[in-house]
């Protein structure tokens, strides 16, 4: 879809919703922004968890869930003891300060910021479902560039036939898709889309942690909005409420 058309939906309210709708509409070989974003949220979450020298030491993480009910993109964590003689908030604010790349998003001077753990959401930069990054580089990129064909092929080797000229224009149709997203890339483009998508990230994303008071057998839920500082909301709360989003 032209960007003529993304820079008018700019001028009017568009949720993520309605912007993946409008993507898969408008091509159908497109990735789906919610589950690609969910899951590569997952995915860097994942890789990125503390390493703990002590085997019999649980080590907390993030998860992310996107809620078409509330239209929220959550990334939380759960089954966090509380700290005898500190406060819920202060234990909160202590977690989120630990994590940099969190703790930048709350700061309304650094929303420019792009997130790694948010990339997935960016669909125009995406190719054969992974995240592709480029250093400028000539060569390196090259290499690059030539491994996700490999990647490619070896993922779809079942659509290729016997039909070598109908299989070298399918590749080259992949590698001129890799060519823009690594000219983008290069020239630090951004498309309208992607301004769409990065301002709905910031309206709807919320941080949340949630406090286990075994002693008073309580739970709690600190929350944080992009832009508005590392103070949260705590609330006390149900997983059940959570859990049915």
């Amino acid at each position: 879809m032209s960007s003529i058309f993304f820079s008018g939906l700019a001028q009017s309210k568009i949720s993520l919703i309605e912007l993946d709708l409008v993507t898969s509409l408008s091509n159908s070989n497109s990735y789906s922004m919610i589950e690609s974003g969910t899951k590569h949220c997952n995915k860097y979450f994942n890789s990125n968890k503390s390493v703990s020298s002590d085997s019999t030491k649980y080590e907390n993480s993030f998860f992310c869930k996107f809620s078409k009910k509330r239209n929220r993109f959550y990334i939380y964590m759960l089954s966090q003891h509380n700290v005898k003689g500190m406060s819920i908030k202060n234990l909160c604010k202590n977690l989120i300060s630990g994590r940099e790349e969190i703790y930048d998003h709350l700061d309304n001077s650094l929303l420019f910021q792009d997130k790694n753990y948010l990339k997935g959401f960016f669909i125009e930069n995406i190719f054969n479902d992974s995240i592709v990054s480029f250093t400028n580089n000539i060569q390196q990129d090259q290499l690059v560039i030539n491994n996700e064909i490999n990647k490619y092929i070896l993922k779809k080797r079942s659509d290729f036939s016997l039909d070598n000229e109908k299989n070298n224009s399918l590749i080259e149709k992949e590698i001129l898709k890799l060519k823009r997203i690594y000219k983008k890339t290069i020239d630090k483009e951004t498309s309208d889309l992607d301004r769409l998508t990065k301002a709905e990230l910031n309206k709807i994303t919320r941080y949340k942690v949630f406090i286990n008071d075994i002693n008073n057998f309580k739970s709690y839920s600190c929350t944080w909005s992009p832009g508005k500082g590392i103070k949260p909301y705590v609330k006390l709360e149900r997983f059940s409420e959570f859990e049915n989003i």
